[in-house]
This record gives structure tokens, C-alpha cells and sequence, in this order.
């Protein structure tokens, strides 16, 4: 009788083992991802320029100097470029475009993303 009663038990066990398994497996552990942000950058804006929040800018690579455009016209340096971005905007031929993220009108700054 002991004996029958451990087999059975036993069995359960790795039944309930192979679910929790199987749970384990599955893609959706861990569903919540967190959301990937990317860095805004400053941009110093020219006399008075204004911007709007989403607004498409392009990015280029002047030298040193990484400048915020509209068109043809100068809306902004960007104040202390990082060397990632120097280095990726060579490898995309010193043009890219950037969204608006945030206006400082009393600084005269702007947040940027670099796409």
C-alpha cells in the first residue's frame, strides 16, 4: 500500500514539474519590456527661432559643429555633440533628421532625437 502511494505521487510530481516547465518555455515570461528611449540632445536655437514640439529637423555635420536645419534655413548648434554622434553622422554621410522633443523658450534650447 506505501509503495502504490509513492508511485502515485511521484507521477503527479513530474506532471506538475513538466508544467511548470512548459510555463517557463514560453515567450511571454517576461512580456513587459521596458520602453527604449532615445537620448535628446541640446540644440541652442538662433536669435528667434521658433520650434514645435514633433517637428522634423535636419541634422548635419559641419566641420566640428552639428547643425539643426529647416530646410536651408539655421534653426540651432547643437551644444557639446557626443563623439557617437560626430561618428555616426560620418557614417551617414554628415546627414541625418531629428524630432522636437521639448522647446525652453526662456533658455532658447531644445531637446532633439537624432534618428
Amino acid at each position: 500500500m506505501g509503495v502504490d502511494f509513492i508511485k502515485k505521487a511521484a507521477t503527479s510530481f513530474n506532471k506538475g514539474l513538466d508544467k511548470a516547465r512548459t510555463a517557463l518555455s514560453t515567450p511571454s515570461l517576461f512580456r513587459v519590456q521596458p520602453g527604449c528611449v532615445p537620448q535628446a540632445y541640446a540644440v541652442q536655437l538662433r536669435g528667434d527661432k521658433v520650434l514645435h514640439s514633433g517637428e522634423k529637423l535636419g541634422v548635419r555635420l559641419d566641420g566640428q559643429n552639428v547643425l539643426a536645419m529647416r530646410g536651408f534655413e539655421l534653426i540651432g548648434v547643437f551644444k557639446n555633440p557626443t563623439p557617437e554622434v560626430r561618428a555616426a553622422l560620418i557614417e551617414s554621410h554628415g546627414e541625418a533628421f531629428g524630432i522636437v522633443q521639448t522647446i525652453h523658450a526662456i533658455a532658447g534650447v531644445a531637446e532633439v532625437t537624432i534618428c
